[in-house]
């Protein structure tokens, strides 16, 4: 069982997750190197700065703070879906900056997919590298993320020094970063991915969980905290998964004793 699970999700973007994963078995097969979107990605982040995990002007008043995991489709989903508009309309205006805090506790691909990203970092082409992943995300644990598909990933990154941040993947700085980021979603309870945190830019200790990482729960939170109002918060409901399993117990145990009850109505009666 992994340390950190998905985000609770309404059923609709369950559903919508399940059909994700379905159709990256086809579209990132393992071993695949056809990479696509590196045009439209380098478009959305051309011009913005870049320096290691941060995205966006230095002294935006706002920091909005990403805890993804490479191979989670909830972040394949957010970073695909909702991260384009969020970057037009508040990060190249310079309204915010947001921190990458790439995670790894799916499997073995993760820890490829994490370190390419944090060595790109070191060229400040961490965003460029995280979000051809997400275009080219492949099903979860299906050894999609080979050798041959992040090399090709480098490559496809305009201005990147692929070999450079290949031969960078198993530096101290790189582990150091990821540990960084791993400690960073301990101390503040971050226990599921997608999850987006916001405070003051320079505020490193007042750190607001987000209640939703929807593009309206998101711009909402973004606009209160721009204007200097309270933001809301994560509750702590149980997640999704929980309250399955709980459902499913129920069930199991409910049909245990329709199980029962059958078999004492069809015992023959006593002589």
């Amino acid at each position: 069982m992994a340390i950190l699970r998905p985000k609770k999700l309404s059923f609709a973007l369950t559903a919508t997750l399940v059909i994700t994963a379905l159709l990256t078995v086809t579209q990132a097969a393992p071993g695949a190197t056809k990479i696509v979107g590196a045009g439209s990605i380098e478009a959305m982040l051309q011009g913005i700065p870049q320096q290691g995990i941060e995205l966006g002007k230095p002294d935006a008043p706002v920091t909005l703070v990403e805890f993804v995991e490479p191979q989670c489709p909830g972040c394949g989903i957010w970073a695909r879906d909702e991260l384009p508009g969020l970057i037009k309309r508040y990060v190249r205006l310079g309204k915010i900056r947001i921190e990458y805090r790439g995670l790894s506790f799916i499997g073995p691909d993760s820890n490829g997919l994490l370190t390419l990203v944090q060595a790109a970092g070191e060229q400040n082409k961490l965003w460029n590298v995280a979000e051809l992943e997400y275009a080219n995300q492949g099903a979860e644990n299906s050894g999609y993320a080979t050798h041959a598909y992040l090399t090709a990933i480098a490559k496809a990154v305009p201005g990147l020094n692929a070999d450079k941040a290949l031969a960078l993947t198993s530096s101290g700085a790189v582990a150091a970063r990821i540990e960084q980021a791993r400690v960073f979603a301990q101390q503040n309870g971050i226990n599921q991915t997608p999850t987006l945190a916001i405070r003051k830019t320079g505020d490193d200790k007042n750190l607001t969980v987000l209640a939703s990482t929807s593009s309206q729960g998101v711009n909402s939170a973004i606009d209160a905290a721009l204007a200097g109002k309270p933001v809301p918060a994560r509750s702590s409901d149980f997640p999704a998964w929980a309250i399955v399993l709980l459902i499913m117990a129920g069930v199991a145990a409910l049909s245990g004793v329709i199980s029962i009850a059958v078999r004492l109505t069809k015992r023959p009666p006593a002589a």
